[in-house]
C-alpha cells in the first residue's frame, strides 16, 4: 500500500464506511476506492478532494491526506502574527475583552493557551504558582490534571476529569496526531478517576456540568462554551477555540466582577 491508501483506509475505517459506501457517496466505484487504497492507482487531487470531502475531513487532515499523494494542500496555514489574519487577530482580543470580568481565552486544537483577556489572568494568577508565570506555553488540560495547578481547587475534579478524558479519547481516535496523542498520554498518566471511561449513569438533575472551585474558602461555580470561526478556510484558524467562562450562581459572579489585577500576587507559593 501507498502512504496515501494506506491513510485513506485509515479515515474510511475511522468514518466505519466500506470501501462501497464511501464509493457510493463519493459517486465513484469501490473498486476504485480499492485500487486507491492498494496503490494499484494514484489518485488525483480532485478525486482526493472529494474523498476528502465525503470523509469530513477537518483542513489539517485534507492537507494530509493530499500531501501523501503528492499533491499541494488545499488550505493555508497560517501564523495569527500574519497579516492576512489580522482581522481574526482583532476579532480574538474584541471577543476576549467584552467577556470581562468574567474570564476567556483562545486555544489552540492541542488546548495550549495562546491568549486570554483580564479576567482570566486574573483568576491564573491567583491560582498558579509563580513559577507558571515564566512559562512560555500553558495547556488547559495538563493545569486541570496538574497538582499543583488547578486540580486542587476543583471539588468535583473527578467528574470533569473523566468527562474531558473521554471527549479526548473521541478526538484522538477520530482524527490522531502525535501532539493528541502524547496529550492524552501525559493526563492519563497523571493518576486520572479510575472509571473514567465509564459516563454516570444517574438521572441528570443540572442542564450543565459546572466546575465547582474551593478558591480561598470561597465556594464558585462556573460553567462554560466553546467557539471556533464557522468560515475559516486556514488550518490554524479552523483550529481556534475560544473559551468563555460564566458564573453559574450570584455569588460566583460578584466575586468574578469584583476582581481587580492586585489580586493576580495573592498566590501563596
Amino acid at each position: 500500500m501507498t502512504a496515501v491508501g494506506t491513510m485513506l483506509a485509515e479515515y474510511r475505517r475511522m468514518r466505519r464506511l466500506s470501501q462501497m459506501e464511501l464509493g457510493l457517496e463519493a459517486e465513484v466505484s469501490a473498486r476504485h476506492i480499492s485500487f486507491i487504497e492498494t496503490g494499484r492507482t494514484e489518485p488525483s487531487r480532485e478525486m482526493l478532494m472529494r474523498l476528502a470531502a465525503v470523509l469530513e475531513l477537518p483542513q489539517r487532515e485534507c492537507n494530509l491526506l493530499l500531501n501523501a499523494g503528492g499533491h499541494p494542500p488545499a488550505y493555508s496555514r497560517l501564523s495569527l502574527d500574519d497579516e492576512r489574519l489580522k482581522p481574526v487577530s482583532q476579532a480574538l482580543d474584541v471577543m476576549l475583552d467584552n467577556h470581562n470580568p468574567y474570564p476567556a481565552l483562545v486555544m489552540d486544537s492541542h488546548w495550549n493557551i495562546l491568549r486570554a483577556n483580564q479576567a482570566q489572568e486574573i483568576i491564573m494568577g491567583m491560582l498558579l504558582p509563580a513559577s507558571y508565570r515564566t512559562r512560555s506555553r500553558l495547556n488547559v488540560m495538563e493545569l486541570i490534571f496538574d497538582p499543583e495547578g488547578l486540580r486542587p481547587f476543583i471539588q468535583n475534579w473527578d467528574e470533569l476529569a473523566s468527562l474531558f478524558l473521554r471527549r479526548m479519547h473521541s478526538e484522538v481516535m477520530a482524527f490522531p496526531t502525535e501532539e493528541s496523542r502524547a496529550l492524552f498520554a501525559r493526563l492519563l498518566a497523571s493518576d486520572p478517576p479510575k472509571d473514567w471511561q465509564q459516563p454516570p449513569t444517574d438521572a441528570i438533575e443540572a442542564p450543565m456540568i459546572t466546575a465547582d472551585l474551593l478558591v480561598f474558602g470561597q465556594q464558585l461555580r462556573i460553567f462554560s462554551t466553546l467557539s471556533r470561526f464557522g468560515t475559516a478556510l486556514d488550518v490554524n484558524m479552523a483550529d481556534l477555540l475560544i473559551e468563555y467562562y460564566f458564573p453559574a450562581d450570584e455569588t460566583t459572579r460578584q466575586f468574578l466582577q469584583q476582581l481587580t489585577p492586585s489580586h493576580v500576587f495573592k498566590h501563596a507559593d
